[in-house]
């Protein structure tokens, strides 16, 4: 009685349940040959309710495309990331990746990436642009540009203006400065409008992008963009109305100039159409019905020419 009775099969373990040493376990991940969780999945499948039976199958499959996915973007986005020369993928490599991807850009058609920005692409239209419309003799330049963008104004906007929004922030480094900052002396800060080689404020449009609530959300690349183009519109309004003043032997650029720019170019009256410019005045147009009809009558109460006189005789 007092010895106890020997365990059946070798001892028990723990919980009491038979065999010495329990087999690892092995996870559905692992059985799969995937790197992404099947069971989170499978767990995530049955508690959102997408249907009333879920198969063992269905987040095995899931899970498959999902880490074929992810692994697709990752080496799209690290070739980006390498022909930027960095080492560090971030958002915009991101977004390079997935919109010069055809099948990717089709399949996230409507997802937006944060800070991702936008693709480099110029309107073939400004590209375009001749750059005789502000020459050395322009008014334009006088009024409007500093001297010493003169020269080069749009052969180089557009170019400035695409590595602008392409460019990254530099990498840390270096010793720290006052209040635990990294470098010790502190670049001089250079404005978005410096950057993008622009004459119209970045910071202050993007400002104004983002106090108006046009959008649930605004890219970083929408106020550069949106300051070129309110430039190039202010600097060819600004030459037709100087042509103006200059032809009304006029120094100065007065609201009948700017009138007279709008409503003779094309292009920029069909854009301010419905605008009403102060003092601006109206296009000098007379119907020609209103003018008065030439007559055979009025014709022939002109006076005859007179014969030349023949020389006196001596």
């Amino acid at each position: 009685m007092e010895t106890t009775k020997a365990t059946k099969g070798g001892a028990k373990g723990a919980g009491g349940r038979k065999g010495g040493d329990r087999k690892k376990s092995v996870t559905k991940s692992v059985k799969a040959g995937l790197q992404f969780p099947v069971g989170r999945i499978a767990r995530f499948l049955k508690k959102g309710r997408y249907a009333q039976r879920t198969g063992t199958g269905a987040p095995v499959y899931l899970a498959a495309v999902l880490e074929y996915l992810a692994a697709e973007v990752l080496e799209l986005a690290g070739n980006a990331a390498r022909d930027n020369k960095k080492t560090r993928i971030n958002p915009r490599h991101v977004q390079l990746a997935v919109r010069n991807d055809e099948e990717l850009g089709k399949l996230l058609h409507g997802v937006t990436i944060a800070s991702g920005g936008v693709l480099p692409n110029i309107n073939p239209i400004c590209i375009n642009i001749s750059y005789s419309l502000i020459s050395s003799n322009s008014i334009l330049n006088k009024l409007f540009f500093p001297p010493k963008l003169e020269s080069n104004l749009f052969r180089e906007k557009l170019p400035t203006f695409v590595s602008a929004m392409e460019t990254t922030k530099s990498t840390k480094g270096g010793a720290k400065g006052a209040g635990g900052r990294k470098g010790g002396d502190r670049k001089k800060s250079v404005t978005k409008s410096v950057k993008a080689g622009l004459q119209f404020p970045v910071g202050r449009i993007a400002r104004f992008l983002k106090k108006g609530r046009y959008a649930q959300r605004t890219g970083t690349g929408a106020p550069v963009y949106l300051a070129a183009v309110l430039e190039y519109l202010a600097a060819e309004v600004l030459e037709l109305a100087g042509n103006a003043a200059r032809d009304n032997k006029k120094t100065r650029i007065n609201p009948r100039h700017v009138q007279l720019a709008v409503r003779n170019d094309e292009e920029l009256g069909k854009l301010l159409h419905g605008v009403t410019i102060a003092s601006g005045g109206v296009l000098p147009n007379i119907n020609p019905v209103l003018l008065p009809k030439k007559t055979k009558s009025a014709e022939s109460e002109k006076p005859a020419t007179k014969s030349p006189k023949s020389p006196k005789k001596a």
